[in-house]
């Protein structure tokens, strides 16, 4: 599954950035798959972090670790890496779904050069890295303030908003119609038409119609349907709720047009299906 970039408007805006920040920035995938950064090269740091394999390891275990936060709050998140260099990333999001993350780091917030120094040494103490690189690759690394740190964040925060509403980054066909699904499920008792989808994808009525008949091979109106009933299945064969309940839960105001869908769909009263199940255990 892939995101379709506008890479020509993508590096303008994170050039942009880089010019008001001289801060590194990057961009990712929802799979955490680097897909564009500004500057391309990383900087010497990054460079040399890379080159040993237990830095490395520590790198991507600090970079998963963030995306995993940020992921999980679905706000932007300003945090120190492994080796105590300051960071940030922040989602990139379509109506709740995180399609991707854009990140910026490798600055300092110790004003102090000695005391900066000294920090990282002890944080890298035990990646085996020649002292004489490690203080060439330190010299070069950035100092901001904090003031001008949560600036620079807020600023990432707005272009991650900017890309997503001039549709730089939009997702391929797979991984939209994968989202589609995801967001179904997310929002199964909530009501969900042709027209919430068309919003929260931007896309227009044709094309999901288009979409969903070729990857479902049924509009999405029986889809979502089925992704109902499918649930309500789930819920009565493995809970104690009432059938009314779980029409609530499965997004059915209606009991009765529930009890119509369903047996439509199954052959059984939502009733009768329960006991069928229960009959078989």
């Amino acid at each position: 599954m892939s995101l379709q970039l506008d890479s020509e408007k993508l590096k303008e805006l994170m050039q942009d950035f880089y010019v008001l920040t001289h801060i590194r920035i990057v961009i990712f995938d929802d799979e955490y798959n680097e897909i564009l950064a500004y500057p391309e090269a990383l900087c010497d740091f990054c460079k040399l972090m890379r080159s040993n394999e237990v830095s490395l390891r520590n790198c991507e275990k600090s970079n998963l670790n963030a995306f995993n936060k940020c992921k999980s709050s679905g706000n932007l998140l300003v945090y120190k890496c492994h080796a105590g260099l300051i960071e940030a990333t922040a989602p990139l999001k379509a109506n709740g779904i995180i399609i991707g993350y854009i990140m910026f780091g490798q600055i300092t917030d110790i004003l102090d050069r000695t005391q900066a120094t000294q920090s990282i040494y002890q944080a890298c103490a035990n990646y085996d890295i020649l002292p004489q690189k490690l203080n060439a690759a330190v010299k070069k690394i950035k100092y901001k303030s904090n003031e001008q740190i949560y600036a620079a964040a807020k600023i990432l925060e707005a272009c991650a908003y900017y890309v997503l509403l001039n549709q730089m980054i939009t997702i391929g066909q797979e991984k939209l119609i994968h989202k589609i699904s995801q967001y179904i499920d997310l929002n199964i008792n909530e009501q969900i038409t042709a027209q919430t989808l068309c919003k929260a994808f931007h896309i227009s009525r044709t094309s999901l119609y288009d979409l969903t008949k070729k990857h479902y091979g049924i509009g999405i109106g029986e889809y979502i349907r089925q992704k109902r009933i499918s649930q309500a299945k789930n819920l009565l064969q493995s809970t104690d709720y009432s059938v009314n309940s779980i029409a609530d839960k499965v997004g059915f105001s209606d009991y009765s047009y529930f009890s119509r869908v369903f047996k439509k769909l199954t052959g059984f009263s939502p009733n009768a299906f329960r006991k069928n199940i229960n009959s078989n255990k």
